[in-house]
């Protein structure tokens, strides 16, 4: 198969690979889908996946890299730094999860990629891309830890017992919210009566709640 060599070529493939990919392993699951299906998705051979992919792992993570990419930007375009520490910190989590929301898909996948390859520590692998997206999840835990000590500085948060605590705690009830979303939600609205937009709004409540009352 003959490839155009026009500028910009090779990454239009690199894309077009990724997007097929994404669909495979949405409809299919990671542990269900083969390298077979990326390729016949694609329209390419799996030699030429080979040319920009070692292994079925790193085109998973390329396709989670892109997304925590995407979600980075939603979250950069959906906060003013001009703000206090609290009112950041607020919006950041409704990016987090009107982002998800909208694509529960790739929340799954993201939870798929997750327990896979969940480390706090600095990544090691040989795939290229699973440690690109260590490093852009500890960019995205960065933002949150420094807009915390913003919103320490500025007064706008209370809390200032062990911080980092309070941080991993409510990073936690967030992603638990969008897991319940992410696979219960007519369960939530028909047995429950609780609308997942609902949930959302008192998890932020909640969470201002917290980060306002001073430490005992």
């Amino acid at each position: 198969m003959k490839f155009s060599k026009k500028p910009g070529a090779k990454e239009k493939r690199y894309q077009h690979i990724i997007d097929a990919a994404e669909k495979i392993l949405i409809q299919k699951g990671y542990e269900n889908a083969t390298f077979n299906d990326f390729a016949d998705t694609a329209n390419y051979n799996k030699r030429t996946l080979y040319l920009y992919f070692p292994d079925k792992d790193d085109l998973f993570a390329a396709v989670v890299l892109r997304i925590l990419t995407r979600l980075s930007q939603h979250v950069e375009k959906n906060i003013d730094t001009n703000k206090s520490g609290l009112e950041i910190l607020l919006d950041i989590a409704n990016a987090y999860f009107t982002f998800f929301y909208v694509n529960k898909s790739y929340y799954k996948l993201l939870w798929s990629f997750e327990d896979k390859y969940f480390v706090f520590t600095e990544s090691n692998h040989t795939s290229p891309n699973i440690n690109k997206t260590y490093h852009i999840r500890r960019k995205n835990i960065e933002l949150i830890s420094d807009t915390y000590q913003k919103g320490l500085d500025d007064g706008s948060i209370k809390v200032k017992k062990d911080p980092f605590l309070i941080i991993t705690l409510l990073w936690s009830q967030t992603l638990g919210v969008l897991q319940l979303i992410s696979r219960g939600e007519n369960m939530l609205a028909k047995s429950y009566k609780v609308a997942p937009k609902k949930l959302i709004t008192e998890q932020i409540r909640h969470l201002e709640e917290k980060l306002t009352k001073a430490d005992g």
